[in-house]
């Protein structure tokens, strides 16, 4: 078995499965061990000479920093020789779902905001950029509203959201966190940092905090996705059920990932056929997404276990 000098490599694909050219390539090890790189011209990547053992692979286009990846995980014990692929696939973020959330009531925090003029003019200022694509001057702006009004949640929360979609996933955490010490009930920070903790891997702190949001906003689509995630996560299957299934109610087109996530609890439970027909609802919503072709595959492969289980006497 190699020990060592390990090739990892893999291809980025974007959002409508074409080649995701020259966008930055994380890679990280369970020891700690951080390397980056850019995607050539095909997506391709490829980190040389690693040892053994267990890695974290994501990418983000900088040019479109909208556009970045969840972890995909693999270790060298499913290598071939010395070579282990992971490919990596961007899509657009859970958390920025702006059409399906409701604007909140004022709470004494927002009402007791005495924000400078030029910090709120900056924050707005931000916020159109951030609308128009312009992330790069939309972070400029919040960093200038946040320093004129320390105290400005709201502006550390678009900050984060901005963080994230660069895969600065703990920065973007430390700056939720700022937000909820100042307003522990925005239901945007609560979001925020609960979709942020669910890309670390950090499930039981995203349930407890998407679990508030939840109790804040009962009927914002994402939220109940997130939150059947966390669920399923945790192997808290008939919660994470319920969690999907009404975020399907309240947004069945920008939740329609629950589709795949209510596929998993029903294989969990055994039952191939409700798994298979979840899988095809969203490809029917989705059939571009670049998970399609393995999503196909394994709507396929569910079926067939259907009809077997029920030829069985």
């Amino acid at each position: 078995m190699w020990q060592g000098n390990f090739l990892i490599f893999g291809r980025v694909s974007l959002p409508n499965g074409r080649p995701a050219r020259k966008v930055k390539v994380f890679i990280e090890a369970i020891n700690g061990l951080k390397q980056e790189m850019f995607s050539d011209e095909e997506g391709n990547y490829e980190f040389r000479g690693m040892s053994a053992g267990r890695y974290r692979v994501s990418a983000v286009n900088l040019d479109a920093p909208e556009q970045y990846s969840d972890p995909a995980e693999s270790d060298t014990t499913r290598a071939y020789s010395n070579r282990l692929q992971i490919n990596v696939y961007l899509r657009l973020p859970l958390h920025k779902d702006k059409k399906d959330a409701k604007p909140g009531t004022v709470n004494a925090v927002e009402a007791a905001q005495d924000i400078p003029k030029p910090a709120r003019k900056a924050y707005e200022q931000g916020l159109k950029l951030q609308k128009e694509n312009q992330a790069q001057q939309a972070l400029a702006q919040f960093n200038q509203a946040i320093e004129l009004y320390p105290d400005y949640f709201q502006a550390l929360t678009e900050r984060a959201n901005l963080l994230m979609q660069r895969n600065q996933l703990a920065e973007a955490e430390a700056d939720f966190e700022r937000s909820l010490q100042i307003n522990s009930k925005y239901p945007p920070s609560l979001r925020g940092i609960g979709y942020c903790q669910i890309q670390q891997q950090k499930f039981p702190a995203a349930l407890s905090n998407l679990e508030k949001a939840y109790a804040l906003e009962p009927r914002v689509p994402m939220t109940l996705l997130l939150l059947g995630y966390a669920n399923l996560s945790l192997d808290r299957y008939e919660e994470a059920k319920q969690s999907l299934q009404q975020a399907l109610k309240l947004g069945p087109e920008s939740a329609a990932r629950a589709h795949v996530y209510l596929a998993e609890v029903f294989a969990h439970e055994q039952k191939f056929k409700e798994a298979a027909d979840e899988l095809r609802k969203y490809l029917i919503l989705k059939p571009q997404a670049a998970d399609a072709p393995r999503l196909k595959e394994l709507e396929a492969q569910w079926r067939a276990r259907s009809k077997t289980a029920q030829n069985q006497p």
